[in-house]
């Protein structure tokens, strides 16, 4: 990926995101007659094309409840003096420490300054502001709101830019991971919402082998959830959708009032992708189609690297049943040139005879990534754990194979740290969970170490019944030591 990206102000956390119709504010007195002055004095407040909702609360544990239900309130306007002399600073202390809201902006408002010296209120407690109601007029108050909210969008745009940031650095760590690439677009698709500006819809589409149809493969805005799976065209407004067809065949561009459409060109397939934004709230500058344009170039180039290595992913795979396949059609002279290759060949016949050719035939696959098992130097769970990683990673290929022998090796490497009694890595697969061939593949490599170092029978005997019923199947350990001769003389 290109470091070119730029990011910048954008918003969401977990229950609280930017309004996209008011923003809330929460009014907090004992006195009926502050509310209602409040509301008239404000009644025409518009910000970024939105208006105000007002919640009221008349004491401290009205407040409580209140500021629970809106964790979204963009402004608390508060009062001191309610049913305690200090109930507003309660309220205060509580949304911060107990609600965990650092979001909302605090604006004391008080008729007894007082009790509530400002110097010390604003040391002790994380407010934002500090009114006295004497001298609080309607422009003030109208002035106090207006920077308030200006700070809760940047606060909060901050906030969805250090998450969406969050989400990008983690799909990236697993970029060749196959799975993370709809995280990582879905990313950076949050992160340019609000850089240009705060739209209400943004919509990423790849298209199909034919270039016939663009699906949506991230979204965020409006009918996100809804929009992810669904072809661009039943998901776009209708003025967006006539200039479409035109985008995409030049390979261009449109920025219409309030949306734009963006082909992103693909460099390893005929047909790319397209970004749509919509519902902009201003027009886009010089260096907003800057930005769009180093999205478009580069965040196609991160998924035409995905591509790519899925495609490498099945021809590696078709090479490895091919080779299976050639296997097979030379059994004998496999098993002739591979002493384990028998060994796991006269296990299998003795417990699953359907599947002993099979099995042996995945050893080839098995021991080639012996290797890759080398990367944990001592068996600490942590070790165990990155080393079953970089053999998933490494061998993700194998998931694509179709031949048994393939499939089988495949998912003895995926199960070589599960134990029967379900106390391994990495999922805590137990008893019959894992599968026979796998056990086959592992006991046969153990042996053949054991074989190599000239370890005695009754030595061996011992150590695998210690392990009857923890790591290997206790049936299947009986069958294996019945043949323990005839396997040390093959």
């Amino acid at each position: 990926m290109s470091n070119q990206f730029m990011f910048a102000d954008e918003a969401s956390q977990q229950n609280t995101k930017l309004p996209t119709e008011y923003w809330k504010i929460l009014i907090v007195d004992d006195e009926p007659e502050v509310h209602a002055v409040t509301k008239l004095a404000l009644n025409d407040f518009n910000f970024l094309g939105r208006g105000l909702k007002f919640y009221s609360a008349f004491s401290g544990e009205e407040a409580r409840k209140l500021i629970d239900e809106h964790p979204d309130a963009a402004i608390l306007l508060l009062d001191v003096v309610m049913e305690t002399d200090d109930a507003g600073l309660q309220v205060a202390r509580y949304i911060r420490e107990k609600a965990d809201n650092h979001f909302t902006r605090i604006i004391l408002r008080t008729g007894q300054p007082g009790q509530a010296p400002e110097r010390t209120v604003i040391v002790n407690y994380d407010i934002n502001d500090y009114k006295s109601k004497t001298e609080l007029t309607a422009q003030k108050l109208f002035t106090a709101v207006m920077s308030s909210l200006r700070s809760y969008r940047d606060i909060m745009s901050i906030d969805q830019s250090r998450h969406g940031l969050e989400k990008i650095i983690s799909a990236s760590t697993n970029l060749y991971a196959l799975q993370p690439m709809n995280s990582f677009v879905d990313g950076l698709v949050q992160q340019l919402s609000w850089v240009i500006g705060g739209a209400k819809q943004t919509l990423y589409a790849t298209a199909n082998e034919d270039g016939t149809s663009y699906k949506v493969l991230a979204a965020h805005g409006e009918d996100s959830q809804v929009s992810v799976g669904q072809t661009l065209r039943s998901v776009i407004p209708s003025k967006a959708l006539a200039e479409l067809e035109n985008v995409i065949a030049n390979h261009g561009s449109f920025y219409g009032e309030d949306f734009v459409l963006l082909y992103c060109r693909s460099h390893c397939r005929a047909h790319g992708s397209v970004l749509f934004i919509g519902g902009l709230s201003r027009t886009l500058t010089a260096d907003d189609h800057h930005v769009l344009q180093l999205f478009a170039e580069n965040v196609q180039l991160a998924q035409d690297n995905v591509v790519c290595l899925e495609d490498s992913d099945h021809f590696l795979a078709r090479l490895a049943d091919q080779l299976m396949l050639h296997h097979a059609n030379h059994f004998n002279n496999v098993l002739d040139g591979s002493k384990e290759g028998r060994i796991a060949y006269r296990l299998a016949q003795a417990v699953n005879a359907d599947e002993a050719e099979a099995t042996a035939l995945a050893w080839s696959l098995f021991a080639q990534a012996r290797p890759l098992l080398d990367c944990a130097s001592t068996p600490v769970a942590a070790n165990e754990t990155t080393c079953q990683q970089r053999v998933a990673r490494s061998l993700r290929a194998l998931t694509h194979g179709e031949h048994e022998a393939t499939q089988k090796a495949h998912r003895a490497l995926m199960e070589r740290l599960e134990r029967w009694d379900g106390l391994g890595l990495p999922e805590g697969k137990q008893g019959g969970d894992i599968a026979l061939s796998t056990q086959v593949l592992l006991l046969t490599e153990q042996l053949v170490d054991w074989f190599e170092e000239d370890t005695s029978d009754a030595d061996i005997k011992t150590r695998l019944d210690d392990e009857k019923g923890r790591y290997y199947s206790p049936d299947f350990l009986e069958q294996a030591l019945k043949l323990l001769p005839e396997l040390r003389n093959i």
